[in-house]
């Protein structure tokens, strides 16, 4: 079976990007540009997400606050990649929420996809 993954990030082209790269690789894949849509997607489909590539600052509900909300709702079995852009506080924040997997942007394709594929797999 495909495994879902949720791409949260407030880029358009970005979020179009990862949605043709990893639909290239198979995986089954829905964007949103902010947490209050992640979160309303995530509530709403019937199955989890198997991973959420979200982005830590967004305008509206931003990454932290999407953990925190999951969290509430005992969601917080879904595996989590954090994307930041050097905001350091937000890392260490996501951090001690539990959140391992990060990657700084810019990050290579090739490295996303190799840390998604172990995680996943």
């Amino acid at each position: 079976m495909n495994k879902y993954i949720l791409v949260v990030d407030d880029d358009a082209q970005l979020r179009s990007l990862l949605q043709q790269v990893l639909e290239s690789e198979a995986y089954i894949v829905d964007t949103a540009s902010d947490g209050r849509i992640a979160l309303d997607k995530i509530l709403h489909r019937p199955e989890m997400p198997d991973v959420i590539l979200l982005d830590m600052t967004m305008p509206g509900m931003n990454g932290l606050q999407l953990i925190e909300a999951l969290r509430q709702r005992k969601e917080a079995c879904v595996e989590t990649i954090i994307a930041y852009s050097g905001n350091m506080d937000a890392l260490e924040q996501a951090r001690g929420l539990g959140i391992g997997r990060c990657l700084a942007k810019p990050f290579d394709l090739e490295t996303f996809l190799e840390l998604l594929s172990t995680r996943v797999a």
